[in-house]
């Protein structure tokens, strides 16, 4: 249950704090949380980013144009610097501001009596003197002692070490951050955050410090290579400048400013803003990114293993039939007795409902025995002391609570298999009244020979889009299998009704009488699996595992937690899920709902597509910079960028590739493409395939007007100014036709992304400044050109750009027409 209240007045004893008096207390002893992570300021990132090595090499570059060059240029060059060093500090802020608000969003919240009324409340807002409502898989929030406790076992391995459940009673102390596994209780707390026994153990251990992923460790070891590749060049580049007959200064501050501007350092910073700013925009959605690899899994996923109640379903369970029609009330009643103030399901909800709304009051006679669903029950047992003698209620499962009545009756039966077949949920409802010495007894043996109150039919409706969300999903190659606990008739209508093929349902005995040889056959035809245990769940999500499939499990209970844990990508709903499943999966739901899954994998792709399309980007520049001057070398050409040069150039290109392929829209095949297969290594052959191909096609723009120039005899100042002119052109241009590898750019939208709108228009401007104001131009060794070089700047990038582009759909259509092509898909 989420914020808010259930609804129901609590009696005088679990009135709990006031609204007022726990805002008071709130005040006084802090929020309850062990060790507040440390804040991510700006202030804190420019101090790791102006100490980095790379921004040291920066200042060395400026420190020697101020020796070797002139101080106005040196001027201008701390200009430059002072604003690549803003948009690096910025870029890394808003990723690493947006990481630490997960943590935030997908904050646990804590059930506590509040006025008297249930409500959910934010964990850090307990405070000393609240009551908790502990159910199973509650993660206790305080320390304190039980006010209530029914069959309450606790696991406190996270305290003592101690793998066995405690049993706790009335009375007994329980602590934070331990979980509760069985039964149900209040706990009045006593002692919050620090204050607390684990709190005092282990402050340290409460702060977020999120791991990086694989992904980041890859590119972060893929910096260092190219780093030391990088440097060989900027060294042995002026070196072979200096050799050839170049001043020595100009040789040394040529291969310093080479040296920044190829070396990947970004690379990891692209990666982590990537991830983290598309995790944050997920969590709009209400879908709550905890972990960031599994923004890396997330586009992958081909299976997806959903419950059905409140993920498929509205999760608004209401009654909508009682058997026998002639005693609504005697059952309805005879369910309220099975159970107990703290019954907080939605179904449980659903019947109080109904039976507050034909004036059915809650039965207040003490409990003196409670058998929890869990564990292998589908069904809930209360004993109460009532004055007549102890009597025992039993409800859930239809076959299990008819399997133990004595009065079978043909006509229920006959109602079951109707209702069912309706996709309705239904409850069986029993009770047996117990001699004074029997309710010491098994659970086995005081559920013999019930009374068959009757039949409760529930419904709980698909959700809106649904239906439409499962068919995208199978067309983008994601499979979608329900797995549930209901009735198969029940699970086969509503998955019919969704569009989940339901020709074979597979119960729970099935699957524990079949081999994993042949569960394996088995779950490539069944997509419906009823009547089944979270055992199950988890069994069925090692097959497909097996199978070499990328699994997305859903889970919300404390059973729950291994199949989210062993998933590729776990997700536990954030409403009706308890603590111990929201700790154990990767995502979670903030709204239960299976339409925001699937929109969570499309958008994983995107993600996925635009860190690929950035890292591609980025270095397909480095590459064509570098191979810009080997080309100068070997035709013994001046260099074709001036060191100051150089700096800007790398300012622009930080700004496109950090930002720009960050805010990309899906392509329009993004749902019509099979997922990608997690196996393929990230630079794969086809990734460098199209980097070397954006290098060349850089190349060839810069290049190819840059030694025109110089054949026609212009001075090198022309020359240069030509090839920087072609350079912002041509790498703006690369930008866009990179936007996709398989839909051309009118497809994409030339429009669509409105930040690299942005940027390639202010690389623009920026160029029309340089060449028409004198100012600007001299101050980074530029000079004004021709109307004859202006026509040679932006055609030759536009002719060099558009053969980039004809190779991109020409190799996309061939692949589809199963054409060779040497062009390995990525």
């Amino acid at each position: 249950m989420s914020a808010g209240t259930d609804g129901r007045s609590r009696p005088a004893a679990m009135h709990g704090l006031s609204g007022e008096e726990a805002g008071v207390r709130l005040q006084r002893f802090g929020p309850n949380r062990v060790e507040t992570a440390g804040k991510v300021t700006f202030l804190g990132i420019a101090r790791e980013e102006l100490t980095e090595p790379m921004i040291l090499l920066l200042l060395v570059v400026g420190v020697a144009y101020t020796v070797f060059g002139e101080f106005q240029d040196a001027l201008t060059l701390y200009a430059i610097i002072f604003i690549l060093v803003m948009v690096e500090i910025w870029t890394e802020y808003r990723a690493k501001k947006a990481i630490a608000s997960l943590a935030t969003i997908a904050a646990p919240e804590t059930k506590v009596v509040r006025d008297g009324r249930i409500a959910g409340i934010p964990t850090e807002d307990v405070v000393p003197g609240d009551l908790l409502v502990l159910v199973p898989g509650t993660r206790i929030a305080a320390d304190g002692r039980l006010v209530s406790s029914v069959s309450l076992r606790v696991d406190e391995s996270s305290l003592t070490g101690e793998s066995f459940p405690v049993e706790k009673a009335a009375g007994d102390d329980a602590y934070s951050g331990t979980l509760v596994l069985d039964g149900e209780g209040v706990l009045e707390a006593a002692a919050t955050g620090g204050r607390t026994r684990i709190g005092e153990i282990a402050a340290q251990a409460q702060v977020v410090k999120p791991p990086r992923t694989p992904l980041q460790l890859a590119m972060k070891s893929l910096s260092r290579m190219l780093a030391v590749v990088a440097i060989f060049f900027s060294v042995a580049i002026p070196l072979a400048g200096y050799l050839q007959g170049l001043p020595l200064e100009e040789s040394i501050l040529t291969g310093l400013a080479l040296a920044f501007a190829t070396i990947p350092e970004e690379l990891p910073i692209i990666i982590t803003m990537t991830l983290g700013l598309g995790a944050y925009l997920l969590s709009r959605e209400n879908f709550l990114v905890k972990r960031l690899r599994a923004a890396e899994t997330l586009g992958n996923a081909t299976v997806i293993l959903t419950d059905k109640t409140g993920t498929i379903t509205e999760s608004r369970m209401q009654v909508v039939a009682v058997h026998p029609a002639g005693a609504r009330e005697e059952v309805l009643s005879a369910a309220r007795s099975a159970m107990t103030e703290l019954s907080l399901s939605i179904t449980d909800l659903a019947l109080i409902e109904e039976a507050e709304r034909l004036g059915i009051p809650a039965e207040t006679s003490p409990i003196l025995r409670e058998e929890t669903f869990g564990g292998g029950r589908k069904t809930g047992m209360v004993v109460r002391d009532r004055l007549d003698g102890p009597a025992l209620y039993l409800i859930g499962a239809p076959e299990e609570v008819i399997a133990r009545a004595d009065d079978g009756d043909a006509g229920l039966q006959e109602a079951l298999d109707a209702e069912t077949a309706k996709g309705r949920r239904v409850i069986a409802v029993a009770h047996r009244t117990l001699a004074r010495t029997e309710p010491g007894q098994s659970a086995d043996d005081l559920e013999q020979h019930l009374t068959l109150d009757g039949l409760i039919a529930i419904e709980d409706p698909p959700r809106p889009g649904v239906r439409e969300t499962i068919t995208r999903m199978a067309r983008a190659g994601i499979r979608t299998i329900m797995v549930t606990g209901d009735h198969p008739r029940t699970a086969a209508a509503i998955a019919g009704e969704v569009g989940i093929p339901a020709g074979a349902v597979i119960e729970g005995h099935e699957l524990d009488a079949l081999s994993d040889t042949r569960l394996r056959e088995v779950v490539r035809e069944a997509s419906v699996y009823a009547r089944v245990t979270p055992q199950h769940k988890h069994r069925l999500m090692e097959v497909f595992q097996a199978l070499g499939e990328v699994v997305a499990v859903t889970g919300d209970g404390v059973n729950d937690t291994l199949a989210l844990k062993g998933a590729d990508i776990g997700i536990a709903m954030g409403v009706k899920g308890t603590d111990a499943a929201k700790e154990a999966a990767d995502i979670v739901l903030a709204d239960d709902n299976f339409v925001t899954v699937g929109r969570g994998i499309l958008e994983g792709r995107r993600i996925f597509d635009n860190l690929t399309k950035g890292v591609r980007y980025y270095l397909s520049v480095k590459l064509a910079l570098v191979a810009v001057f080997i080309a100068s070398l070997l035709l013994a050409l001046p260099f074709p960028f001036s060191p100051i040069q150089i700096i800007l150039l790398e300012l622009f290109m930080d700004l496109g590739a950090s930002a720009s392929f960050v805010a990309e829209p899906p392509e329009p095949s993004i749902d019509t493409r099979p997922p990608r297969d997690p196996h393929t290594p990230f630079l794969n052959r086809g990734l460098v395939t199209w980097i070397v191909a954006g290098g060349i096609a850089l190349l060839a723009a810069v290049f190819v007007p840059y030694w025109y120039t110089l054949f026609r005899g212009e001075p090198v100042v022309v020359a240069q100014t030509t090839a920087f002119s072609a350079w912002l052109i041509g790498h703006v241009l690369l930008a866009f036709v990179s936007r996709s590898t398989t839909d051309p750019l009118y497809r994409v939208g030339l429009l669509s992304n409105r930040v690299m709108l942005l940027w390639g228009a202010g690389a623009t401007i920026f160029l029309a400044l340089a060449l028409t104001v004198p100012a600007v131009g001299g101050r980074l060794g530029l000079t004004s050109i021709g109307i004859g070089y202006v026509g040679l700047v932006v055609g030759v990038p536009l002719v060099s750009m558009g053969v980039y582009e004809v190779v991109k759909v020409w190799r996309a259509g061939a692949r589809h027409s199963d054409i060779p092509w040497p062009f390995h898909p990525e």
